[in-house]
């Protein structure tokens, strides 16, 4: 059975703290030899939508990574946008209404004012998976925590990239079956084999030099946020206010 290349939890440039345009996210997946991609840009699916629409035989999942009332939550497999800023289980189930997954991303990352925290344990019964390694995560026992509280819990584990800088995508992924919609999704993700990469310093001195540039000049390094709107409302100012890490976890 062929299985699949699979990097989980990456940004385009339609989040405010990535630079990677589609295209470029297409292309480096060819690259890197990545069969499917799950895009989960902050409060937004446009950048999956304009991922699949370039896809050149890449898998797209359409995804979303919402800023709810307490922390961060991945929808998988949505057909529309869901808010930021509602409680976490009305989250859950605008994402359930669409017939998407629950995930939850970096869910004890310190350094990163949006992990869920101690409200994962509350959410735990209406999650899909957990991700157990995040490839930004500086801590390793970020990612331990996190593993076993999935083991408690009989959550699926996943993996996360959480890419946002241009020619890096496949630090972390999963190898496993194909599947044909969410719950094969699941099933396949069930029997995933793990890569377990890390970011390197490359990467994390591009990431704090835009947090810096951004707070020293009051707008965003170059090519950062391309295609966020910038009008008030909506997802424009919301996602810029959304993404506080501290230049770490996404």
């Amino acid at each position: 059975m062929a299985r699949l290349k699979t990097v989980l939890h990456v940004h385009t440039n339609y989040s405010a703290d990535a630079n990677v345009s589609p295209e470029e996210l297409v292309a480096t997946a060819h690259r890197q030899g990545v069969d499917c991609v799950a895009v989960t840009d902050h409060n937004v699916i446009d950048g999956a939508l304009a991922v699949r629409a370039a896809a050149d035989g890449l898998r797209v999942v359409v995804g979303e990574e919402i800023a709810t009332a307490e922390g961060h939550l991945l929808g998988l497999f949505l057909s529309h946008t869901v808010p930021p800023r509602l409680p976490a289980e009305e989250t859950i189930e605008r994402i359930r209404d669409q017939g998407g997954l629950v995930f939850a991303p970096h869910p004890f990352a310190c350094l990163c004012d949006n992990s869920l925290g101690r409200t994962v344990q509350r959410l735990a019964p209406l999650l899909d998976a957990v991700e157990i390694h995040n490839a930004q995560n500086p801590f390793w026992w970020e990612n331990t925590r996190a593993a076993c509280f999935a083991r408690r819990h009989d959550l699926i584990p996943y993996v996360g990239a959480d890419a946002h800088v241009r020619g890096y995508l496949a630090e972390s992924y999963q190898m496993m079956p194909d599947f044909d919609g969410p719950q094969s999704f699941l099933a396949a993700l069930r029997q995933a084999e793990f890569s377990r990469g890390r970011f390197g310093l490359r990467y994390i001195g591009v990431m704090a030099a835009r947090q810096l540039w951004k707070q020293v000049v009051g707008r965003p390094l170059g090519g950062f946020g391309a295609n966020v709107p910038r009008e008030n409302g909506a997802n424009g100012a919301i996602a810029r206010r959304s993404v506080a890490c501290r230049a770490q976890v996404g």
